[in-house]
């Protein structure tokens, strides 16, 4: 129960800039552009830190705050990651879990042999047995200026990981 509201309430903070900006009158919708996703990033991340998030970033530029320390090793290539995950954007909207697919909501996929996006690995990367963060992937470490399928050219995205279980790649 905390930690669904610990996750309400990092959407909430991070998403009070669209909430606002959507109260404002006009039906046209600029096209997305980086400068507009720097914006919105410098925005939700101040909003983060003045709510008193401690907000990290990795050496590849992705942020994240660690909700939950874990146990033990870090993923390496081949081992399976048992994962939990949900994808929004930083209006909170969800556009992805793993609910959807996994009836126990987890995920399980061998580390860097599926192909994802480079900020999700780097999310990933993050989290050993147990642990839960939040990332803020920019999008030029996911899907860039050319957007795919429902995500808009040059939109960061937000996931909500936990790591359940973490097995080497020689206990496989």
């Amino acid at each position: 129960m905390i930690k669904t509201v610990k996750l309400i309430a990092f959407a909430i903070t991070i998403s009070i800039p669209f909430i606002l900006g959507s109260c404002i009158e006009g039906n046209d919708v600029p096209d997305r552009t980086s400068q507009i996703e720097q914006q919105e990033l410098n925005q939700s991340l101040a909003n983060l830190e003045k709510a008193g998030y401690d907000v990290d970033t990795t050496s590849l530029g992705v942020f994240y705050v660690m909700n939950k320390t874990g146990e033990g090793a870090f993923p390496a290539a081949g081992d399976t990651c048992s994962l939990i995950y949900t994808g929004f954007f930083l209006d909170g909207s969800i556009f992805d879990t793993s609910g959807d697919y996994y009836q126990d909501s987890i995920w399980q996929f061998k580390f860097k042999e599926v192909s994802l996006i480079t900020g999700f690995n780097d999310g990933i990367a993050l989290l050993n047995k147990g642990a839960e963060a939040d990332v803020i992937i920019p999008s030029s470490l996911a899907y860039g200026a050319d957007g795919y399928g429902a995500i808009p050219p040059y939109t960061p995205l937000v996931f909500s990981l936990k790591m359940r279980d973490l097995k080497p790649v020689l206990q496989n």
